[in-house]
């Protein structure tokens, strides 16, 4: 079974709701499984995370609300007629309301020392007593109907509430790197991730560990990252570089196989790209807007959303990222290379590197699936923004000329919102690039330097 090439049909969770000596379990009365025992859950709706599905699920099917879930496990399911579910296990140390037979399970209340496997589906006896122990896992399982054909058991120790949440930071490159940074600084444990050993090196000096590894090769993977199996978040934002479509699909594509199905978290995030959206008409685009990438590097990048999607995960589409150190207007515009192209009414969105990182944070907080466009939301003509470049920096306003039609992602003219992003909670530091030339106290200073080296 390789769980690189495998995705999900469906989401769904269990909740153990433990208590006295006892837990909680259901004959179940209907659909998969139905007749064995097993514990209240079911499957997620639209936009739900796994936890607030398991205290739906759990009150519909029983009757009771429990109380400070625990996220104990994760288990992965693939039946050789094609259906794959992923499921989170929860356990419940107390609860409101008292137990009712419903029309989907007929509740039980158990001793913890007599739990019928016999009536259970196989792998349960394989990772129930560590969970009932008070530890954590993650399961892979190949089945046939109702028998096991192969296992993957991995116990991860004893549930800590107070531990350090664990995030793999795949590419840490000018972005990867502030987050990583950012990620440690919010009390988590980091893992970095690099492409080449002399990167790995570069940041020998950085307070978390840093691992060089292919994440395309799942063998180099497994014997590198494996020890992390089953950790909380793995933020892939690895990039392919000067690469084209092979390079793209490789590192995009294949890396994010390979790190979902060898490490098997419990959160994935890709951070993607607006050039996904090809809108010419300068309107305004949102997550719901079509997207549909006329280069066939978008496509991987659309390929690789959908794959992210399914398994649950979150996909960020960055728009164009600048910092100190980074900013390609600032520096055309200091070298006098930049040009006002066509009417200068081609909209700019842009989003400041640190602004990145607290939203990658943000929803690896709120652990909330699907697409979020990530900018300041103040996209700028283009004419605007050299302007507002000529009147605070004293300089002379470019000079005009052709369209630039051939750019590596594409030609687009759009104004790209991230209003879904601010909804659940986020705001940016800058609110626009020209509000980040004044306040970033190293944005223009680092462009210079950036200028003189080049």
């Amino acid at each position: 079974m390789d769980w690189t090439q495998w995705a999900p049909r469906e989401r769904a969770n269990l909740c153990f709701i433990i208590k006295e000596g006892r837990v909680l379990l259901i004959r179940k009365k209907r659909g998969l499984g139905a007749g064995k025992i097993n514990a209240p859950g079911g499957k997620l709706e639209l936009g739900e995370t796994a936890l607030q599905a398991a205290v739906r699920e759990t009150q519909e099917e029983v009757g009771l609300t429990p109380l400070n879930l625990e996220d104990r496990g994760l288990l992965r399911f693939h039946f050789t007629d094609g259906y794959g579910l992923v499921c989170a296990v929860f356990v419940a140390r107390d609860f409101v309301g008292q137990p009712v037979e419903t029309d989907e399970a007929d509740p039980v209340w158990v001793s913890l020392n007599a739990i019928p496997y016999h009536e259970m589906w196989a792998d349960d006896a394989l990772w129930l007593p560590t969970v009932l122990a008070g530890g954590t896992f993650t399961g892979s399982f190949l089945f046939e109907g109702e028998k096991m054909l192969k296992q993957d058991f991995r116990p991860h120790g004893a549930f800590n509430p107070g531990r350090k949440p664990k995030v793999l930071v795949a590419g840490c490159g000018f972005t990867g790197l502030a987050t990583a940074r950012l990620f440690h600084d919010a009390g988590w444990e980091v893992v970095a991730c690099t492409r080449s050993a002399e990167s790995a090196a570069a940041l020998g000096g950085e307070v978390f560990a840093t691992v060089a590894c292919d994440i395309s090769r799942p063998e180099e993977v497994e014997r590198l990252l494996g020890q992390h199996h089953g950790l909380d978040l793995v933020i892939h934002c690895a990039a392919p570089g000067q690469g084209g479509v092979e390079s793209y699909r490789e590192v995009y594509f294949r890396g994010a196989q390979v790190l979902a199905g060898v490490l098997a978290p419990r959160q994935l995030l890709f951070t993607s790209s607006s050039s996904v959206y090809a809108q010419t008409d300068g309107a305004w685009v949102t997550e719901h807007s079509p997207a549909e990438p006329s280069l066939e590097t978008g496509r991987v990048l659309r390929q690789t959303e959908d794959w992210v999607l399914a398994h649950g995960g979150t996909v960020a589409r960055l728009v164009g990222i600048y910092g100190p150190g980074r900013s390609m207007l600032l520096k055309k515009f200091l070298s006098q290379e930049a040009v006002i192209e066509g009417d200068g009414l081609r909209w700019l969105n842009l989003v400041h590197r640190d602004d990145i990182a607290s939203a990658l944070l943000w929803l690896a907080k709120t652990r909330t699936p699907g697409i979020f466009n990530v900018s300041d939301n103040s996209p700028l003509a283009q004419r605007t923004l050299y302007s507002g470049l000529a009147e605070t920096l004293g300089g002379p306003l470019p000079p005009e000329g052709p369209v630039d039609l051939h750019r590596k992602r594409g030609y687009s003219n759009k104004q790209v919102s991230s209003r879904k992003l601010h909804g659940i909670g986020w705001e940016p530091k800058y609110a626009s690039f020209l509000e980040a030339v004044k306040r970033d106290p190293d944005l223009l200073p680092g462009a210079r330097a950036a200028l003189a080296k080049s």
